[in-house]
């Protein structure tokens, strides 16, 4: 991304405080541009070389060590407009930067619901304002995601009940099992791949197949991306929350199952609450007597603007016979192997 006029994202105080023999060194803080209050848990990464980190809950960030020369310092928080700007490092000192991050406004026009087949996959383009606003938060999701996972690894408990309603509308005894997961436990979208063997903790790969039903990291990864079509359908709502909704659809080109559906932002901070998805061309995967699958997820904070699944339920509809199985999911007994920051 471009470097952002200073008037529209970023307030930029640089000062180089010079010290004897002292390597060159870059330190700041994050700052909301309206209140002045401390952006803690900002992203901040430093190209060329240094990935990204979070800041301290007060804003504060620092890097050591430096070569001297021209890096691209790079600031994001969720619900504020991302700065990419260039920072020169002398040969000796510490730079200090004061970064101020304006408050995302995004206004959400008017939607016209037309019927459209996924003809041109990929990102938004820019012009299309507020669609690549609202896409490029959801995308910052993703990333603080990957970045949590990264920093502060954990362990989770995922509990899978699953019964069948007949065609009376009776249901059986739900048949449940508990799942170890591990943060790292995480197979991204593939072409091709939507429903696929068991894998890992799911099961064995010979009797169990597993149906992909989207993950908050399928909106940083380049392969679902170049494969979907994005749409700003504009506000929308789910029980007593009125959320931004985006929709996704697969390429028409894609001739295996894949996956459609939509993503719930929350529209003052732009954390994502739901998704919803459905399986696209059943009848060419792993599983050829399924009609429909059907799923929404809810998510809940784990750490400072960053969701993790809570709950999920899925409705199954099969082709032969008037069987449907519903399945449910939730996540508990999620365990860091160091403490994280407090959501």
């Amino acid at each position: 991304m471009a470097a952002l006029p200073a008037a529209c994202a970023l307030l930029l105080l640089v000062v180089n405080a010079q010290a004897f023999s002292q390597q060159p060194s870059l330190r700041g803080s994050v700052v909301s541009a309206e209140t002045g209050l401390a952006l803690g848990y900002s992203i901040v990464e430093l190209r060329p070389g240094l990935g990204p980190q979070f800041t301290t809950a007060s804003g504060a960030f620092a890097f050591s060590a430096l070569t001297p020369g021209t890096y691209l310092l790079s600031v994001r928080q969720i619900a504020y407009t991302p700065v990419d700007t260039q920072i020169a490092i002398p040969e000796e000192g510490e730079t200090i930067v004061h970064v101020a991050l304006r408050h995302l406004a995004i206004e959400l026009p008017p939607v016209t619901i037309a019927a459209s087949q996924c003809m041109k996959p990929g990102p938004p383009e820019p012009s299309d304002t507020a669609l690549h606003a609202v896409f490029d938060q959801l995308q910052e999701n993703a990333r603080r995601f990957e970045l949590l996972t990264d920093s502060f690894p954990f362990q989770y408990m995922l509990e899978v009940s699953d019964r069948t309603v007949n065609q009376r509308g009776d249901t059986g005894k739900p048949e449940v099992q508990r799942i170890r997961f591990s943060s790292s436990d995480f197979r991204p979208y593939e072409v091709g791949r939507v429903v696929q063997p068991a894998w890992g903790p799911w099961g064995n790969p010979e009797n169990v197949i597993v149906t992909y039903t989207g993950d908050l990291r399928d909106f940083g990864n380049t392969d679902f991306i170049k494969n979907h079509c994005f749409r700003l359908m504009g506000a929308d709502t789910i029980g007593a929350d009125t959320l931004v909704r985006i929709d996704f659809e697969p390429a028409i080109r894609i001739s295996t199952s894949d996956m459609a559906g939509s993503a719930y932002l929350d529209p003052t901070t732009y954390e994502l609450r739901y998704m919803v998805t459905s399986l696209t061309r059943p009848e060419r995967s792993m599983s050829p007597d399924v009609r429909s699958l059907r799923a929404r997820t809810r998510f809940r904070k784990i750490g400072p603007g960053v969701p993790l699944q809570d709950s999920y339920t899925g409705i199954t509809t099969y082709r032969y016979g008037r069987r449907v199985k519903i399945q449910t999911q939730r996540i508990f007994e999620v365990r860091f192997k160091r403490q994280p920051p407090a959501p």
